[in-house]
């Protein structure tokens, strides 16, 4: 199994963890638990669902092993027709994937 995560299906989700912001925020965040620090998997199995995948319907883009300031890794997705947000620019998502370290690829 490859490391990107439009690769996955659904039944390929064991020992994943996924973080559904997609109302609020337009966009669903993908971990694989046995990359994460204990600390970091507790945090997240705490939050999120395990054994799960981000949607793929109305995806715009996506942000494969996006690094954040704490040194987590992860995959990040971005969604269109969010209710009361406009779409991602995704000049705007590429820019901040690869600032990221991250691979951007578009849907």
């Amino acid at each position: 199994m490859g490391l990107i995560s439009a690769a996955y299906s659904q039944t390929n989700a064991k020992g994943m963890a996924m973080c559904d912001r997609i109302e609020k925020q337009g966009v669903c965040e993908e971990y694989r638990l046995s990359t994460l620090t204990r600390t970091d998997k507790e945090i997240i199995l705490k939050h999120c669902t395990s054994d799960a995948l981000c949607p793929e319907q109305d995806r715009v883009g996506q942000c494969i092993n996006y690094k954040d300031p704490d040194g987590v890794v992860f995959d990040k997705h971005y969604y269109r027709n969010v209710a009361n947000r406009e779409d991602w620019q995704l000049d705007f998502v590429e820019e901040t994937c690869i600032n990221n370290n991250g691979k951007y690829e578009a849907n």
